[in-house]
C-alpha cells in the first residue's frame, strides 16, 4: 500500500474516532438549573417549594433560603415549580449550560367540592428520608387556641406526639424522654440557650416575626451536630421586597408591632418586630407605693435585613 494512502487513511481514523468521542461526550453533558423561588405578592423566599422535571420523573425542592438547584443532562425540558396555597408556573427551558432561574409565584385559590387534602402521603413517615421531623407553618400555629389568645411556638410543640411539657411555668419540652438541656434551639441558626418569659409562661419567639419551625425528634442531621434529644430549627420571615407593610396587635398580656420594607426595591429587604406587655403600666394606679415602683413586665425585639449582592451572593443580618 502507498505510504501515502495509509498516512491518509489513519487520519481519517482517528478524526472519526475523535468524531464519536466528542458526540459521545456532549451526550453525556449535564448542567444545572438553580435559583430562588419567592412568593410574588411580598418576595418572602418558600421554603420546600418543589421543583418538577415531567419528562425525567425527577425534581428536587428549595432549601430554607427559598434556593434550588438540579443537575440534569442537556436538553429542553418542561419543569414545574409548585408550592402548597400556590399556583403552579409551567415552563420550558433549554439547558445547554448551566443557567439561573428565579421564580416568583403568586397564591391561588380554586372553588372545589369537598375534599380532604393532605401535605404528605399517608406512607411519608416510612418512606421519606427525614424521619422523625414535623414541619409547621406560623399560619397552622397562629390556629391553636393559646393561653390568653398569645400564639406561642414552644407551646405549640409541646401538642406534637413524642413531645411532652415540662411543666407548668416551663417553656422546656422533653422529646422523647430527653431532657429539656438536650435540645437544641435555633433562630435563623443561632442558638438560643434561654427561650423563656415571664418564668416560664410565654416563650421568646414573637409570632408576627417567624416564617417556619421544624422539629427533629430522631435521625438528626449532622450539620447540627452532636444532639441527644432533639433540634427545634425556627426560621424568621426576610420582609416584604416588594412594599411597605406593618402591623399591630393588641392583647391580654402583651401587644405587638411589625414593620418590614424593600431595601433597593427587589433587591433586598428588612423586618422589625416586638412586643412588650404592660401590667406594669396598671400597676402605677395602685394606691400601694411598692406595687406601683413594681416592675414587671417582658419585651422582645427581632429585627432582621438581607441584601442580594449579585445572583449567586447574598448577605442576613
Amino acid at each position: 500500500m502507498d505510504k501515502k494512502n495509509l498516512n491518509l487513511g489513519s487520519l481519517v481514523l482517528v478524526l472519526i474516532l475523535l468524531l464519536s468521542t466528542n458526540i459521545k461526550a456532549q451526550d453525556n453533558d449535564t448542567f444545572t438549573l438553580s435559583g430562588t423561588i419567592t412568593d410574588k405578592q411580598n418576595g418572602e423566599t418558600l421554603i420546600g417549594a418543589t421543583i418538577y422535571f415531567p419528562e425525567l420523573k425527577m425534581g428536587t425542592v428549595s432549601n430554607v433560603y427559598g434556593f434550588y438547584s438540579a443537575t440534569v443532562p442537556a436538553g429542553s425540558y418542561k419543569v414545574v415549580y409548585s408550592f402548597i396555597g400556590y399556583e403552579a408556573v409551567e415552563s420550558t427551558i433549554s439547558l445547554v449550560a448551566d443557567r439561573t432561574i428565579n421564580m416568583e409565584l403568586g397564591a391561588g385559590s380554586t372553588q372545589l367540592k369537598e375534599v380532604e387534602i393532605t401535605a404528605k402521603r399517608p406512607d411519608a413517615n416510612v418512606k421519606s428520608i427525614e424521619m422523625s421531623t414535623v414541619t409547621l407553618q406560623m399560619s397552622a400555629i397562629k390556629e391553636i387556641p393559646a393561653l390568653f389568645g398569645e400564639v406561642d411556638v414552644i407551646k405549640a410543640i409541646q401538642l406534637l406526639p413524642g413531645v411532652a411539657s415540662a411543666g407548668e411555668g416551663f417553656s422546656g419540652f422533653f422529646v422523647r424522654g430527653g431532657n429539656s438541656d438536650q435540645n437544641l434551639v435555633l433562630l435563623d441558626e443561632a442558638p438560643v440557650y434561654n427561650a423563656s418569659h415571664l418564668l416560664g409562661f410565654f416563650s421568646v419567639f414573637n409570632p408576627d416575626a417567624v416564617k417556619d419551625v421544624k422539629l427533629y425528634k430522631g435521625g438528626i442531621p449532622a450539620e447540627y451536630g452532636g444532639r441527644l434529644s432533639s433540634v427545634l430549627d425556627v426560621r424568621m420571615n426576610e420582609g416584604n421586597r416588594k412594599k411597605f407593610e406593618g402591623s399591630a396587635g393588641i392583647g391580654t398580656i402583651s401587644s405587638r408591632l411589625t414593620l418590614q420594607a424593600p431595601i433597593n426595591k427587589g433587591k433586598g429587604s428588612f423586618l422589625v418586630s416586638g412586643r412588650r406587655t404592660y401590667l406594669d403600666l396598671f400597676l402605677k394606679l395602685s394606691k400601694d407605693p411598692d406595687n406601683r415602683n413594681t416592675k414587671l413586665y417582658f419585651y422582645d425585639f427581632n429585627a432582621k435585613a438581607n441584601y442580594q449582592i449579585t445572583k449567586k451572593d447574598r448577605v442576613f443580618l
